[in-house]
């Protein structure tokens, strides 16, 4: 589709137009020379008309964001990337926000502290049936081990942690899954079930429930925090046991884990400059507040206090640095007690203090350079504190925001833009935007984090250690950073989302809606309008039976309750009025296959079964799919030393199938073949 052009007039053809109209619209106006006022004015309008013309044609950046607004779409910000850090059990402690440094000078912060009384994982153990088996060389090697039986295979069986230590807070895990191969995933939704059940038993205090599960049950890699209640209690050997039992299986991939670490901490790719902490403390003097991170030891303090009025800047405090960060006790008496918090202790890197506070002059529009040498602000946690004037007329210290556009901010919002091209803040004009009152020092920048984006997804064997002290760090590959996203990546992001429909209206539309139900892996869905499988022979109008087969292991995976009724809820939210929706799981249709075949001695018996059971291995397209004595043929004869197919039979083993004239086997809708057994003669020429 092409889009249509408004400016197809050049500024001649305009006035020509014009000039040729002049004998019909006034027959009396004889004289069109260009000394004539009334040509003059002419000329002036046709000017003014092409001016026009090429403005409307102009598709700015500004009115292509909004456009994708409009579309619900908004343009995905800049990420910082994300590594894992492997911590020995014996290395120091260290607060949030230390930082880790490469070769190449990218830097990398803690996103987390690391306390000092860490537990160390001193036994991993597969127990199966009262045998206990140790698997952490296994895991140490990165070599994948099931720590459950299949299905009702084995028996009951356990993963064994064992710890040397409690630890002092909650006990947070990491656990390396290997993905299985095929579909992946959907990702889940807030209604969406984890597709297995998993008990936590700590010795000595029973069962306990995970505090955070990034795992989704262990079906891909994350942290899992649990609780470390009192009663949990050692053994002989001065061990910590935690058991994770599976309840129940479901009906998707088994678990494959490669790695357990109870040393895993989180870094990300980025350069805090300005970082802001509030509190909420008693309006009296002598309040202690503590601040986990590394930039507040060493950081330029500016202490704000809230009163009734707003924030006011206090000087009368005393800062301890501490090794977990640093500890401050502020005067707070006239503080606000109602409401949110009283206190804000902003840090800022002295370093490049003087980068983080500037003068201005009150002008509408007024602008800042950021100095930020080449790499990106993270917009949402980019913050200002400037002097501002009051509704009292008084002016004092406020908190201003970023954000996408002044042009839909009022007079009076504190509000700025950042560009990150050109590294500048800018506020409004009075009129979109307040402006900011004049003076030196007035704009405080109070959040500033800064990240190379995807320049900081660097390989895991790069080197990485810690800025203080260069002791070194083991890590994984860093991942997930990422550039703002542009209008280009944002314009194709909204062409995906269009191709796809949010309420079914023809059976693919169904099919789509099934395998992209959320935190379920499906290997097929087929979507039957009118039919019922209580009542195969009679068409139901109205009425849309859903076939799943989900991404399972074994032979013949099939779906179980839990897997249908999360189907059954994505297609419930989006189904067409007045139809009624049901998923089933595919029925499995035994039968065998009989046959001559003329091959060479490389082709072995072997060869052709595995052949034979990958033509009708569990899949999309086979389910409702007869079985055809032809293209199984053609798929035998294509094997190497496969000469010739001198007789091939398919045979069913129940009544939900039967041949028809030319061989092939027919099946039910929602069937799919499973194949029993085979019993082919080789023949050598």
């Amino acid at each position: 589709m092409v889009s249509r052009r408004l400016d197809d007039q050049r500024y001649d053809e305009i006035v020509a137009q014009a000039e040729g109209r002049l004998p019909w619209l006034c027959p009396v106006w004889t004289d069109h020379n260009a000394h004539d006022p009334g040509i003059t004015l002419l000329e002036l309008m046709a000017w003014y008309k092409e001016m026009q013309q090429y403005q409307m044609d102009q598709l700015t950046p500004a009115v292509q964001q909004k456009l994708l607004e409009l579309a619900g779409l908004r343009l995905l910000p800049a990420r910082p990337a994300r590594c894992a850090l492997e911590i020995a059990p014996d290395a120091p402690a260290r607060p949030a926000q230390a930082r880790l440094l490469t070769p190449q000078e990218a830097l990398f912060e803690l996103a987390e502290p690391i306390p000092a009384g860490r537990p160390r994982l001193e036994k991993l153990l597969v127990e199966r049936q009262g045998r206990r088996v140790d698997v952490g060389a296994l895991a140490a090697d990165g070599t994948p081990f099931q720590p459950f039986a299949f299905g009702a295979e084995g028996g009951e069986s356990s993963l064994l942690l064992g710890f040397s230590r409690r630890p002092e807070g909650s006990l947070r895990l990491w656990f390396e899954v290997r993905q299985p191969e095929g579909v992946r995933r959907n990702p889940p939704d807030s209604e969406a079930l984890p597709p297995r059940t998993l008990a936590w038993e700590m010795a000595g205090a029973g069962e306990v429930a995970p505090l955070a599960d990034e795992t989704w049950a262990l079906s891909w890699s994350g942290y899992v925090l649990l609780p470390a209640p009192d009663g949990w209690q050692p053994d002989e050997a001065g061990l910590w046991w935690l058991r994770l039992r599976q309840v129940e299986g479901g009906c998707e991939e088994q678990v494959r884990l490669t790695g357990v670490s109870a040393g895993r901490y989180q870094a990300l790719q980025q350069e805090t400059r300005a970082a802001s902490f509030t509190f909420k403390v008693e309006p009296a003097p002598g309040q202690t507040v503590r601040i986990e991170s590394a930039l507040a030891r060493t950081a330029a303090l500016a202490v704000f206090v809230r009163d009734a009025a707003g924030w006011r800047q206090s000087a009368q405090y005393e800062a301890r640095p501490t090794q977990a960060g640093l500890e401050l006790t502020a005067d707070a008496a006239g503080a606000d007690a109602a409401g949110a918090d009283n206190l804000m202790v902003v840090c800022l890197d002295p370093a490049h203090q003087n980068d983080l506070l500037f003068d201005a002059k009150g002008r509408p529009g007024e602008r800042f350079f950021l100095r930020l040498g080449g790499q990106t602000a993270l917009a949402e946690k980019l913050t200002l504190m400037c002097m501002t004037l009051q509704r009292d007329g008084s002016v004092r210290p406020a908190l201003w925001r970023c954000v996408g556009d002044l042009s839909v901010c009022g007079p009076r919002d504190r509000v700025f833009t950042y560009d990150a091209a050109r590294e500048t803040v800018t506020f409004g004009d009075g009129l979109h935007g307040a402006v900011v009152c004049p003076g030196a020092g007035v704009v405080m920048v109070t959040g500033l984090v800064l990240s190379r984006c995807g320049g900081g997804n660097i390989p895991a064997d790069s080197p990485l250690a810690f800025q203080a002290d260069g002791a070194p760090v083991r890590h994984e590959a860093a991942w997930g950073g990422r550039e703002a996203e542009t209008l280009a990546q944002g314009r194709a992001r909204l062409l995906e989302e269009l191709s796809h429909s949010r309420k079914c209206l023809s059976a693919a539309d169904y099919e789509q809606c099934a395998r992209q139900t959320p935190g379920l892996r499906l290997a097929g869905a087929r979507a039957l309008p009118g039919y019922d499988p209580e009542a195969p022979n009679q068409r139901r109008s109205a009425q849309v039976c859903v076939v799943v087969l989900p991404a399972g292991e074994g032979r013949r995976p099939r779906a179980d309750r839990r897997f249908l009724d999360a189907v059954d809820r994505q297609l419930e939210r989006r189904r067409s009025i007045c139809v009624h929706t049901q998923a089933v799981a595919a029925q499995y249709i035994p039968f065998t296959v009989t046959g001559r075949l003329v091959a060479a001695a490389s082709a072995g018996p072997e060869q052709i079964r595995a052949a034979v059971e990958a033509f009708f291995a569990p899949r999309q397209e086979r389910i409702g799919a007869p079985g055809r004595r032809g293209e199984l043929e053609a798929a035998l004869q294509k094997l190497p030393g496969v000469y010739q197919v001198e007789r091939l039979e398919l045979r069913g083993l129940d009544q939900r199938s039967y041949r028809s004239a030319a061989g092939d086997l027919q099946i039910p809708p929602d069937g799919v073949l499973a194949l029993e057994g085979i019993e082919l003669e080789l023949r050598r020429p």
